[in-house]
C-alpha cells in the first residue's frame, strides 16, 4: 500500500488512509448501487466480512466489461478473488488458475493475497473489507494489466477510489457506460 502511495501521492503522508475511507464510502454506495440495479438483495442479517465477500463477487456484475472471463473461471469475479471450497488446497487452485493476475483467497478463518501461483501474503478474515485495495496495489507496484474480464471494474475502483484518471485510450466503452451510469446515481 505505501508503493501505491508512492505512484499515486508521495508527498501526501495520509494517502492511504484517505484511500481507505473513499473504499469505505464508496462500498456503502455500491451496496445500494447494486440493489438498485437489482443485482444483489439489501445486505441483512450478515456480518461485516460476509457482506465485503458477497459485494466482491458481485461487483463485476455491477459494473460489467464487455470480455467474458476465460472459461476456466466460473463468474468474473474469480479474476480477483476466490472463496475456497472447505477441503480446497489454496496451491492447487493457483496452479490450476488461468489467469496470473493478483487474487484474493478466502478460507474460512483468514484470506490469501496471491499473484501468479504464489502466496504473498495472509491476513485475518475481517480485514478482507480493505482486500481489493491490496489488489489494486499490487497492479500499480508491479505495472500489471487488467484482465479485460474485469477491466471496468477495476478501472472503476482506480478513477473513484484512487482518484487516477484513465488514460482516454483506456476508457473502453464498458467503462463509460459505467461510470456514467456510476456518476449519475451517486449525483456526481
Amino acid at each position: 500500500m505505501d508503493e501505491l502511495r508512492r505512484i499515486l501521492d508521495r508527498d501526501n503522508a495520509q494517502y492511504i488512509n484517505e484511500v481507505k475511507e473513499r473504499w469505505t464510502e464508496f462500498c456503502q454506495k455500491v451496496q445500494f448501487y447494486g440493489v438498485f440495479k437489482k443485482i444483489r438483495k439489501p445486505p441483512v442479517g450478515t456480518g461485516k466480512a460476509e457482506q465485503a465477500i458477497e459485494l466482491l463477487q458481485a461487483l463485476p456484475a455491477i459494473f460489467p466489461s464487455s470480455s467474458a472471463p476465460p472459461k476456466k473461471l466460473h463468474k468474473a469475479s474469480e479474476a480477483f478473488v476466490h472463496v475456497l471450497e472447505e477441503s480446497e488446497d489454496p496451491n492447487s487452485f493457483l496452479r490450476k488458475r488461468p489467469l496470473t493476475c493478483p487474487v484474493i483467497l478466502i478460507s474460512p478463518s483468514n484470506w490469501i493475497l496471491a499473484l501468479g501461483d504464489s502466496p504473498v501474503a495472509a491476513f485475518k478474515k475481517d480485514l478482507i473489507t480493505e482486500g481489493l485495495l491490496y489488489v489494486m496495489a499490487l497492479y500499480y507496484a508491479l505495472h500489471l494489466t487488467y484482465p479485460k474480464c474485469v477491466a471496468t471494474v477495476l478501472s472503476i475502483i482506480q478513477s473513484e477510489v484512487l482518484l487516477d484518471s484513465l488514460h482516454q485510450q483506456d476508457q473502453t466503452s464498458a467503462f463509460k457506460k459505467a461510470i456514467s451510469e456510476w456518476r449519475a446515481f451517486v449525483g456526481k
